[in-house]
């Protein structure tokens, strides 16, 4: 698997010379399996150039999955460039508890927020059920339900016997949870890494109990109980600057030196 990061910012995009090594952009995550199969996550803001790389790549099927319908995961979705091409196969993964991929698209793809309705989409684009255990190009997804307002999906993905994990919009502290910690625990355990939400510090978080986040402590702590030992955090809060993430990234890697710690930024890439 090829990974690449095109969105890792969280609630709102920014765009200032604050945040130009992690980026502004809100949550996009590509994956390209062995085979060249391209699945996308989410649809935050990055997913614009996202779509330029995938014309000029010529891919004719596109898989696009989405964790959660919030605004920050779904506003780059009418800039995706392939959408607006016949010659695309576009099929749209996600859950349905609550509202349904196509009901939030139309939603925001609505006039007069937006010209273009769903409905009239040039791309030949197909709506599915994300669930446990299927299969696209080869990669097997697993999902979890994570602690956040509004139903949302953890995802790991599995290809030739390497797997990672991938939880933004998380709370694992939650005190009404959906998914008890040590089921996280589990589901992240015998990951090559973890890719996980770490929008605020402990402090910050007093005061934002049950917004859906967490700490880039309580991250670390899931990363030794599962015993993976590497990390990057995701979702950095829009008020995060660049210099505030490196202080705790290098804070963490120095007190933490048996983890590969990393705070994910616009643009990196993995090969697993």
């Amino acid at each position: 698997m090829k990974i690449k990061f095109y969105g890792t910012r969280g609630s709102i995009a920014v765009a200032n010379k604050d945040a130009y090594k992690y980026g502004g952009n809100t949550t996009c995550l590509y994956i390209e399996s062995a085979s060249g199969e391209p699945i996308v996550i989410d649809a935050g803001t990055g997913i614009r150039s996202l779509g330029m790389h995938l014309l000029e790549a010529k891919k004719e099927k596109i898989n696009v999955l989405f964790t959660h319908y919030h605004w920050d995961h779904i506003q780059g979705f009418m800039f995706f460039a392939p959408i607006f091409l016949k010659s695309k196969i576009i099929s749209l993964y996600g859950a349905k508890r609550k509202m349904t991929i196509k009901k939030a698209l139309s939603y925001q793809m609505t006039r007069p927020f937006f010209p273009a309705e769903v409905s009239v989409l040039p791309a030949n684009i197909s709506f599915y059920v994300l669930s446990d255990g299927m299969n696209i190009g080869g990669v097997q997804i697993n999902t979890i339900a994570n602690n956040h307002p509004d139903f949302t999906l953890g995802l790991k993905f599995t290809e030739n016997g390497r797997s990672f994990c991938f939880l933004t919009d998380n709370e694992l502290m939650a005190k009404d949870a959906n998914t008890k910690y040590k089921d996280f625990v589990k589901f992240i355990k015998g990951s090559e890494f973890f890719i996980h939400d770490a929008q605020y510090t402990d402090d910050i978080y007093e005061k934002r109990l049950g917004w859906g986040h967490s700490t880039f402590n309580q991250v670390i702590k899931l990363a030794q109980d599962a015993g993976v030992k590497k990390v990057l955090f995701t979702h950095h809060d829009h008020g995060s600057t660049d210099s505030f993430i490196d202080n705790i990234v290098n804070a963490l890697v120095e007190k933490h030196k048996d983890l590969s710690i990393e705070a994910a930024a616009d643009g990196k890439a993995i090969e697993l």
